[in-house]
């Protein structure tokens, strides 16, 4: 029984693991209220913007599967955005967001299968240097920083 209670207990310590990080001072500012206009999908919390800066641009949802002894344990979720001051490199991402998401998910496997131990909390600082080192290889320049919104890991 105290296996049990001790699996629960890591499981709600793993889910609950929720971490703000960001680079920039703007990405503590509040979420700006949905228009009128909005989507059904904005209003219910996807896509919803980790700042209100004009610059920030959202990724989608970001996953890695979580292994141990040679069995899926679970899925790490990022939600993530990238602040882009340059227009240009902002057309540049859009135009280049496949190869960048490739890159992403390539990190985060790289992060989940090496540096990762299943049971343990996510080193958030780690995954912000691989995904903003993704960012700066596939663009083949600097600009672009990473935003961290929340890293969870949901358990099989």
């Amino acid at each position: 029984m105290s296996s049990f209670v001790s699996k629960i207990a890591r499981f709600s310590l793993l889910a609950g693991c929720v971490i703000a990080l960001s680079g920039a001072p703007a990405a503590h500012a509040a979420a700006p209220p949905p228009s009128e206009g909005a989507s059904s999908s904005d209003s219910d919390g996807r896509h919803r913007n980790l700042t209100s800066s004009s610059t920030y641009m959202p990724l989608p949802p970001l996953m890695a599967a979580v292994q141990s002894n040679f069995r899926s344990q679970g899925l790490l979720q990022i939600e993530a955005g990238l602040e882009i001051d340059d227009p240009r490199l902002r057309r540049r991402v859009e135009r280049y967001m496949p190869r960048l998401r490739n890159a992403y998910v390539s990190a985060l496997t790289l992060y989940t299968g090496s540096y990762y131990r299943f049971g343990e909390v996510p080193d958030a600082d780690r995954i912000a240097d691989l995904l903003q080192e993704a960012t700066n290889m596939t663009l083949g320049q600097e600009g672009a920083d990473v935003l961290l919104g929340m890293i969870i890991i949901h358990s099989d």
